[in-house]
């Protein structure tokens, strides 16, 4: 519910109460109480406090005022005041639904989630209809609430067991699955994950994001078609899902299929042109494909919207490939600040180095690389091969 709607309401409600919720008070008490209904309505607030402390002070058992303190104090914005007010009420008053829901409302206002969660199970549990089932909403709000919170703090596990608690609170919502969906993958629940975005799939088929949680389930198990026919439904339902078009043309490289990967990332680079990320992916595409001169003009877009270290390092591969060494040399040497693309760059800069034959040049860089697993054999092989040619100061074989 908006703020706007939710404070009109409780206005309305202070003074709809009137004397017949004053019953069974003091007529002294009754008569304050009332009395700052006026100034309440009249958004004379203070004065209206000081005559709901007044109706209490007359009458300790005046729920009712205790009620409307909390309302008054909320709107001051003394929302610890507000809770203590409300506490009051409901311990006075034990069945007092509309107090605990004031109460819950504004725990979920100052994000006492856990708070908010016990409160409404209190309105729920006194009417289950309470405000036309704004009650049971306002509860799956909260365990939605806490378990993003849960889940921000990488504590998945618990933040699955918010959103569980929520799909029992309302198991039509789609969206509330997805969540779950999210938590248990991240907690590396697979067969738990994928039930539940099959779930939010269920209920809406065309959740485009439910769809791609699916596709990235499949493709971190290794299920690369599965994930494949996931990404697809996910662009269906969502033509500028611009993540799923990534992904699926990850997919399909990994597939060794690289003209749809292509395929699809021109594509993508239609529908969200200013995209740094889909031009790049699209140069690795071309270059892998040995299409040094698209793969060129794909980085250089890339770089035109972001000059990022990976594109300029990533630019320097088809300039290598294209032969243009010094286009690859001023490239690399500008990714080289990178912690993650330091050793790369310095590999590509001793390959250069070594084509123009400046050897010392290109051996220095691939130094650079022997300290990396994934480098420290090439460079080594590259190394040897400079300093010691094949048939360099042999005989020739007879």
């Amino acid at each position: 519910m908006p703020m706007r709607s939710f404070l009109a309401m409780l206005s309305l409600s202070v003074l709809m109460a009137g004397s017949a919720l004053a019953q069974g008070v003091s007529p002294e008490s009754a008569e304050k109480y009332n009395s700052g209904q006026e100034l309440y309505k009249k958004r004379q607030y203070q004065r209206a406090l000081v005559a709901f402390e007044e109706a209490v002070k007359i009458d300790g058992k005046n729920a009712q005022a205790y009620r409307a303190i909390g309302t008054t104090y909320r709107k001051l914005r003394n929302y610890s005041k507000a809770i203590e007010a409300y506490q009051m009420a409901t311990s006075i008053k034990s069945d007092y639904a509309a107090a605990y829901f004031e109460m819950g409302e504004l725990q979920l206002q100052t994000k006492d989630y856990t708070g908010a969660q016990a409160s409404m199970k209190k309105v729920l549990a006194i009417d289950p209809n309470f405000a036309e089932g704004k009650a049971r909403s306002r509860l799956k709000v909260a365990y939605l609430q806490e378990g993003t919170t849960l889940f921000r703090r990488r504590n998945y596990k618990a933040a699955a067991a918010q959103y569980e608690s929520a799909t029992q609170v309302d198991p039509s919502d789609a969206t509330v699955f997805y969540n779950l969906g999210l938590a248990h993958r991240s907690a590396r629940s697979v067969n738990a994950a994928r039930e539940a975005l099959e779930t939010a799939i269920e209920l809406d088929p065309n959740y485009g994001k439910a769809h791609r949680g699916l596709g990235d389930l499949f493709r971190a198990t290794g299920k690369n078609s599965s994930a494949a026919s996931a990404y697809l439904k996910a662009i269906q339902a969502d033509a500028k899902d611009t993540r799923s078009r990534l992904n699926l043309a990850a997919v399909y490289q990994a597939m060794k299929q690289n003209s749809k990967a292509i395929s699809v990332l021109s594509k993508a680079a239609q529908v969200d042109p200013k995209n740094a990320d889909v031009h790049t992916a699209l140069g690795k595409a071309y270059s892998d494909g040995r299409q040094y001169t698209n793969a060129v003009a794909s980085y250089k877009r890339a770089l035109g919207i972001k000059n990022s270290a990976e594109a300029n390092y990533r630019i320097s591969e088809p300039y290598f490939g294209l032969k243009q060494y010094q286009n690859a040399i001023r490239h690399a040497n500008r990714a080289v600040s990178s912690s993650k693309w330091r050793v790369p760059a310095n590999v590509i800069l001793g390959d250069c180095y070594r084509e123009l034959g400046q050897k010392e040049r290109a051996i220095a860089h691939y130094k650079k690389a022997l300290g990396n697993r994934q480098y420290k054999k090439y460079a080594e092989d590259q190394i040897d091969r400079i300093l010691n040619p094949m048939g360099g100061g042999e005989e020739e074989a007879q």
